[in-house]
């Protein structure tokens, strides 16, 4: 495994199991790569006052296991937009090979999102392994930025239809433009091929995804009871959040770190996962990922 920052716990990266779940030696070197992913981030967040909380199964995983979710393979956090646009504005901080990835400084990661990546290893999301894509594609933690829903249900479904409109010009127009598939056969290629040289000039997905974003911070001058992550699933009520859970902040454990969480946590997880205290194994949102974590992903995508 490639050496990080952070001092590893003796015996940390040995196999073991958890809830009579076999956690094996590369997942556990997948853990602390992305550890070592979440101390540099904090180090960061605490250097700038930038506020943050644990999102969706990492919330999960402090509360119920202290750590990671045996079954998981990532840490997700978020940020309401205002620290979001802050932590983006200070992201030479993070040296090499801590790389702060978003859609706009690594052309072809098209995702309204940032994730933090150690360009020395491999986190290639399966879906995506027969693409040959140019940006980085370390193991990464994601950090999701927290807009404002608007209490009106009608004026949300309007801004909904709306942002929706534009992320799927987006990924329409990117799928043509960034994404080259190595297992399609050749004529299928020819095609794809011609129609990105002939009608590259006329899809401006980037256009569209900043017209996606700026539609989710519409409402973001008022003072909503509750926000979201509108910008990673837009119509998903799962992901809201009364606003007032944001002022009281605490710290749970999380593996051999710790990690912030709204101080009603327990009411959070009971309206996003109904009785959370009894462990369900289910997939995560980005699907399976390959990982190497001795090896970068330039070894896969430059072959």
């Amino acid at each position: 495994m490639i050496d990080l920052k952070i001092q590893i716990p003796q015996d940390y990266l040995k196999e073991e199991n958890r809830l009579n779940y076999r956690v094996g030696k590369e997942m556990k070197r997948v853990w602390a790569i992305e550890l070592d992913l979440l101390a540099e981030f904090q180090r960061i967040c605490d250097k700038y006052s930038i506020n943050y909380i644990a999102s969706g199964g990492t919330m999960l995983g402090a509360a119920r296991h202290g750590g990671f979710i045996p079954w998981d393979d990532d840490i997700d956090l978020m940020m309401m937009r205002e620290d979001y646009n802050k932590l983006l504005s200070v992201q030479h901080e993070f040296q090499n090979p801590y790389f702060l990835q978003t859609w706009e400084n690594d052309k072809g990661f098209f995702r309204g999102f940032a994730r933090l990546r150690n360009s020395k290893t491999t986190g290639i999301q399966k879906t995506e392994f027969n693409c040959k894509f140019s940006y980085n594609q370390g193991i990464f933690i994601d950090i999701f930025p927290m807009d404002a829903v608007v209490d009106d249900e009608n004026l949300f479904r309007l801004q909904s239809q709306k942002a929706n409109k534009f992320l799927k010009k987006a990924l329409t127009y990117s799928s043509f433009k960034s994404r080259y598939y190595k297992d399609l056969d050749k004529s299928k290629r020819i095609k794809r091929n011609l129609i990105r040289n002939c009608f590259s000039m006329f899809m401006n997905d980037e256009k569209y995804l900043e017209k996606y974003e700026k539609e989710c911070q519409r409402y973001n001058n008022i003072s909503t009871e509750k926000v979201s992550l509108l910008s990673f699933q837009f119509d998903n009520r799962v992901h809201d959040i009364p606003r007032k859970d944001l002022e009281d902040i605490i710290e749970l454990d999380f593996e051999f770190l710790k990690i912030k969480v709204p101080k009603n946590y327990m009411e959070e997880l009971s309206w996003k996962y109904g009785d959370w205290q009894t462990p369900t194994k289910s997939p995560s949102y980005h699907g399976d990922v390959y990982f190497d974590t001795f090896n970068p992903y330039t070894y896969y995508t430059e072959s």
